[in-house]
């Protein structure tokens, strides 16, 4: 699945001055909410903020991947936020994250959903796709090093 294809205009945030996890997701589901023309923006924090809470999806080495699936929502979207100061998200390596990638799905599927979640491990693997994602200027360089990323791997 190439993942920057599911990016719309405004759903990239570059160098997020949010402070804590629960702050960040704010920011993401609102971007994310705002970008796709979403309703039901309480529902959908509460869906990645409950999946959250069972267990943190600070996956390491600087990156985060929160999911969910929800019923109000009628295609997968999805939104990213690098922060360059790190934020402490809970992750398994016990490190900042630098990298938010942010995906929500309709409840009822299960195969893109999972796609999704496995590309981005897949191309996130690479130390320096994540660094020079965390270093993006701006949406268009991110998706200009996300889309090479996809070239490579996918």
């Amino acid at each position: 699945m190439r993942l920057s294809e599911r990016f719309v205009d405004n759903c990239i945030l570059i160098n997020s001055k949010s402070t804590s996890k629960e702050e960040i997701l704010n920011e993401l589901v609102d971007t994310l909410c705002s970008a796709y023309k979403l309703d039901h923006r309480n529902e959908i924090f509460d869906a990645v903020w409950t999946r959250e809470q069972s267990r943190s999806t600070g996956i390491g080495c600087g990156l985060a991947v929160p999911h969910a699936k929800i019923d109000c929502v009628d295609r997968m979207c999805m939104a990213a936020a690098t922060i360059e100061s790190g934020l402490d998200f809970a992750s398994f390596d016990g490190e900042p994250v630098y990298l938010i990638i942010l995906i929500v799905s309709p409840g009822n599927t299960v195969g893109p959903h999972l796609k999704a979640l496995s590309s981005v491990s897949r191309l996130l693997a690479d130390g320096g796709v994540r660094k020079d994602l965390i270093a993006s200027k701006d949406p268009a360089e991110f998706l200009t090093i996300l889309r090479a990323a996809e070239d490579k791997y996918l």
